[in-house]
């Protein structure tokens, strides 16, 4: 398997993956940093240009993952590595609990230790569920999202495409989080929010709002 990223989060993605039994191979991808070591945590290899991930795809492993977290990013590598005939893989961490009944869990998708996937929810791929972040029931995902860690989804609420949830933030039941929105780590959602938003703070407002209420 490629992860695409040899950063601080993928870091954190090679724990999940060493967790996992007959996962196979386990290589990176990062054309940026120079400064890396020769073997990335002094134990996997790295792969330093499209040409020779596009040889690795062909010839040994076609399973990828993108091991960044923004949304905007994650949305490019993904879409990027498929063209170079990559196959997207869904990640579960064994240290999670993901319910039974009625999940849905998109291609690329991630999911780290601790995390908790309850029932009837619709996760759409590439998605990115840090470590303790909690999605309640019937809650919907889209694509490329990033929720970090301890960020809580309560039922029947629903985040757009490409939206990045931050640490302990929490989105009360049934409110509508659009698309391209950053929530500010520590905000509680009560109200919906319009796509290309940023909200902080408790109630969580946009920071327009906030810089007139000053």
């Amino acid at each position: 398997m490629l992860v695409v990223g040899a950063g601080g989060f993928a870091k954190e993605l090679a724990e999940v993956l060493l967790q996992i039994d007959g996962l196979g191979e386990v290589v990176f991808y990062d054309d940026l940093s120079r400064d890396v070591d020769k073997l990335f945590l002094d134990r996997f290899e790295i792969i330093r240009n499209y040409e020779d991930a596009n040889k690795y795809f062909a010839q040994i492993d076609r399973r990828f993952v993108v091991g960044v977290g923004t949304p905007a990013f994650r949305k490019s590598l993904f879409e990027k590595f498929l063209d170079l005939g990559g196959e997207p893989s869904t990640i579960i961490s064994p240290r999670s609990i993901v319910g039974r009944c009625s999940n849905s869990i998109g291609d690329g998708t991630l999911i780290l230790s601790n995390t908790v996937v309850e029932s009837s929810n619709s996760i759409g791929k590439n998605v990115l569920l840090h470590v303790a972040s909690l999605v309640s029931h019937d809650v919907q995902i889209g694509d490329h999202c990033e929720i970090s860690p301890g960020a809580v989804l309560l039922g029947g609420t629903s985040v757009g495409e490409c939206s990045s949830l931050g640490a302990g933030c929490v989105v009360l039941p049934r409110i509508r989080v659009g698309s391209n929105v950053v929530v500010g780590a520590g905000a509680v959602v009560t109200k919906n929010i319009m796509d290309n938003t940023t909200v902080v703070g408790v109630p969580a407002a946009s920071i327009d709002a906030n810089r007139q209420a000053k």
